[in-house]
């Protein structure tokens, strides 16, 4: 199988050996440059999955640590102020857009803290003066993005994320001193990625 890992930047690249047919691409951050990268790579190797890592802003309760792994996902700054106005391409006909379950993942998945939900995506950071989903699990800036680049490549598309800040509340590290941690020991879905990635073989 060929699976392509994005991730946005340099500290969220996975730790792990991964098989070959499994690539790695570096985006860079926000909707528009991973989009862009990742339509890029696509165009030179279309991917039979693609699989986005990195890390998110825990919402509602998803804690510093806990792996999220989407359901769905939509955009949250996104709006346009005359309702009636067609956004184009079917866009509300699948927002928020459903993500499917993977087995696999889920079966590596068993023995993590694991939350699942809509996780949302936009290109500001998110805090407790602005808080815009009292249902989403986490908040980051690429996920919504390439998942609709996915569906309309037809690509099965997964998002799996580690929450580094609560967006909206209390954390037990703070931003800095949890990349410190990380750098120490690797993005948490590090493990989970290398044995999904050696089961698709």
């Amino acid at each position: 199988m060929n699976v392509l890992i994005t991730h946005a930047m340099p500290i969220e690249k996975p730790v792990c050996t991964l098989p070959p047919g499994c690539r790695v691409l570096e985006t860079g951050i926000g909707k528009v440059l991973s989009t862009v990268k990742t339509a890029q790579a696509i165009q030179a190797d279309r991917p039979d999955l693609i699989l986005s890592v990195g890390f998110c802003g825990g919402l509602n309760g998803s804690g510093q640590g806990s792996l999220i792994l989407a359901r769905e996902t939509r955009q949250w700054d996104f709006f346009l102020a005359i309702p009636g106005i067609a956004i184009g391409h079917g866009y509300q006909n699948h927002c928020p857009l459903p993500l499917p379950d993977n087995d696999r993942l889920l079966q590596f998945l068993s023995d993590k803290s694991v939350v699942r939900g809509t996780l949302i995506s936009g290109d500001r950071f998110v805090d407790r003066e602005v808080h815009i989903d009292p249902d989403a699990v986490a908040v980051d800036m690429e996920t919504a993005a390439l998942a609709l680049l996915a569906r309309e490549f037809r690509i099965p598309f997964l998002s799996l994320r580690e929450v580094s800040d609560v967006a909206d509340g209390d954390a037990e590290m703070t931003h800095g001193q949890f990349m410190n941690y990380i750098q120490s020991r690797g993005p948490g879905y590090s493990p989970v990625l290398e044995k999904f990635c050696m089961s698709c073989i």
